[in-house]
């Protein structure tokens, strides 16, 4: 059985196809460089440190001998002098110069209200303590690091910025000459023959059953299934012809897989009543429809609508991880009526329906009788012009084995 879904994934918008998992790959490299320039500055404060400890003890000990013979004199105007001398350094933020007794003598720096690394050293004259001298350095800034490590800091940044690039080009999924060839529909029920095109091989054991000569005017039809693409964004407005028309011929094999699969595993009564596609798949959705307007008709477009949307809503999940394009599929089912045919209220109940949603407006008889086989529910607000409207919300057990066993089929995995 053919994979579809792979093939769907392998759809892209342009010549350009986003290599997968860009997201995660842009946070580790992200996570990366943070490491990376925080081991830049680490070190670069580890190496600025150990400078600047060996530089306070170095100026200490100058100050030191500088200042013990006009400590001794207690000449105010010498050490004042010095002070001055020294607080011309930058990284000097205070400085002060004490007698025996803890007598400030003379003070200086450039910033004596901020902190930083202090060194001290007692004046010794005869063995005696005759004062002390204490000298505070500048804590290191970002801002100093920085200005040292640029070049690092740049290079790295450089280096996480061409690993981006080259994933870029080397993840990109390769479009493989002929996997999608331009195909137009001939504008009958079979559209055209997109075996080629799309590459998804049709199981020999089972071919597709040929067309019923059956009017396929959509008016002749009592009950139909309309689809359409969850689309707020208008995002296949964006698309190029030829890359939606593709998009388009993807989707109508779906629909012709799942009627093929549906009507051999649950077929409608007696299995001569076949689903019609009276419109293929294209910017307004598709339409099928059965010439039956009996309650087990109606029952089995459920099923095949809600088909439809799950296998609609895989490829969407798939291709939204792999950042491909798809869109959710919403559908409505309808029932003639003596004012209207089933295709003219299809197109007012499909405007209602949100992504992912089966609406069926039917009369209150069969609608009556499909609530006891499936479960349905009212609409929050009623729609104008059409009364009787419901919402599928759920299945039987029996029903949702049905419908997961003909995914599985469709989707090429063991049907289990």
């Amino acid at each position: 059985m053919a994979r579809i879904i792979n093939h769907l994934s392998r759809l892209r918008l342009g010549a350009r196809v986003n290599a997968p998992r860009q997201g995660l790959y842009a946070t580790l490299l992200a996570i990366s460089y943070a490491l990376h320039a925080s081991l830049i500055v680490e070190g670069a404060v580890h190496q600025l440190r150990t400078t600047r400890d060996a530089q306070g003890q170095l100026l200490i000990r100058q100050l030191a001998e500088d200042a013990a013979l006009g400590v001794s004199r207690q000449d105010t105007v010498s050490l004042a002098l010095l002070a001055n001398r020294y607080s011309q350094r930058p990284d000097v933020v205070s400085m002060r110069i004490l007698a025996a007794d803890g007598r400030v003598l003379t003070t200086g720096g450039n910033a004596p209200t901020h902190d930083g690394q202090t060194f001290s050293q007692i004046l010794l004259q005869d063995r005696t303590q005759n004062g002390q001298v204490e000298l505070t350095l500048a804590e290191i800034s970002l801002g100093e690091v920085i200005r040292l490590q640029w070049l690092p800091l740049l290079l790295s940044f450089l280096i996480h910025g061409f690993l981006w690039l080259l994933y870029r080009v080397v993840a990109r999924p390769k479009l493989r000459e002929g996997e999608f060839d331009h195909a137009a529909y001939a504008g009958t029920t079979e559209g055209v023959d997109l075996q080629h095109a799309t590459q998804l091989p049709l199981t020999e054991s089972a071919p597709s059953p040929k067309p019923m000569e059956v009017s396929l005017d959509p008016a002749a039809y009592p009950v139909v299934l309309r689809l359409a693409f969850d689309d707020s964004r208008a995002l296949l407005d964006t698309l190029a012809p030829s890359t939606a028309h593709k998009y388009f011929a993807l989707c109508q094999k779906i629909l012709e897989e799942t009627i093929r699969v549906l009507q051999a595993s649950s077929p409608i009564e007696d299995g001569t009543c076949k689903v019609q596609i009276l419109e293929p798949f294209g910017g307004n959705g598709a339409l099928v429809g059965i010439q039956q307007g009996s309650t087990h008709a109606l029952g089995h477009l459920l099923l095949l609508a809600q088909l439809l949307n799950l296998l609609s809503d895989a490829v969407y999940r798939r291709n939204k991880v792999e950042k491909r394009f798809a869109l959710l599929t919403r559908a409505a089912i309808t029932e003639c009526t003596d004012n209207a045919s089933a295709a003219k209220l299809s197109e007012d109940l499909i405007a209602h329906a949100k992504g992912n949603d089966v609406l069926i407006a039917a009369s209150s008889t069969n609608l009556s009788r499909l609530i006891i086989q499936f479960s349905l529910s009212a609409l929050e607000q009623p729609i104008e012009n059409l009364s009787d409207v419901m919402r599928l919300s759920g299945l039987r057990s029996d029903q949702a084995q049905l419908i997961e066993r003909a995914r599985e089929q469709i989707l090429g995995r063991s049907a289990g």
